[in-house]
């Protein structure tokens, strides 16, 4: 399967080879841990929109030492890129860009390039393989040694991906591109949002309930 850009604007894709959500315990044996961390500091490439990302990143032979460094987990926004932003009242784009789900902004969407090279842990050699990301905002694509491993949105869930046929004992290059401003899912869940007009006869039917159980927990 070939990564597009089209996905962010499709609300149907929302994950690309991405595993099953799973209870989560860790496991070791007499060999060792059987989970090996990446976090700490990445090669880093900013930019403020999609074209101007440097789109041949992903393959094993591309060149990146003119990459600035990061440290993994962080907020860029904390790490001297982008900015800071908060709102509650209205979408960040609101003023510059005029949106229409599934449409996504065009002048401005921040991308962020990251690259981490390692080598496989002794313990986990020979053995199936599962990357895990525990939240990246907003939605990424992921590579391993130039081979496209998948995609994932929802930002602060955790997403796996299983890369075994990808995975080599050492000199591994991973890739991961993500896109921090807006994708098609997050309009998908307001856009979508079921809207409900209760009557009075509604209300006092739902309150003569919930007095119902009231009484009920407290004995009466």
């Amino acid at each position: 399967m070939n990564p597009t850009p089209s996905w962010l604007s499709d609300p149907e894709i929302f994950e690309v080879n991405r595993e099953r959500a799973h209870s989560d315990h860790s496991y070791k044996t007499k060999g060792g841990d059987l989970r090996q961390s990446l976090n700490g500091i990445w090669k880093f490439n900013y930019c403020e929109h999609p074209d101007d990302r440097p789109a041949d990143f992903y393959k094993a032979d591309y060149d990146v030492t003119a990459f600035d460094e990061i440290k993994v987990p962080g907020h860029i926004q904390l790490q001297g890129y982008d900015r800071p932003q908060y709102v509650n009242t209205q979408y960040p784009w609101e003023g510059h860009e005029k949106l229409l789900p599934p449409q996504i902004p065009q002048k401005r969407n921040p991308v962020g390039s990251y690259v981490r090279f390692f080598d496989v842990d002794e313990a986990l050699l020979g053995k199936e393989t599962y990357i895990s990301f525990q939240g990246v905002e907003t939605a990424f694509y992921v590579w391993l040694n130039g081979e496209f491993v998948g995609y994932s949105e929802d930002s602060f869930t955790p997403s796996e991906f299983n890369i075994t046929p990808y995975l080599k004992e050492k000199g591994n290059k991973l890739v991961d591109i993500y896109y921090d401003e807006y994708v098609a899912a997050m309009h998908k869940i307001y856009s979508e949002r079921p809207k409900v007009k209760l009557t009075a006869e509604d209300i006092a039917e739902r309150n003569a309930k919930a007095e119902e159980i009231l009484k009920g927990l407290l004995g009466k």
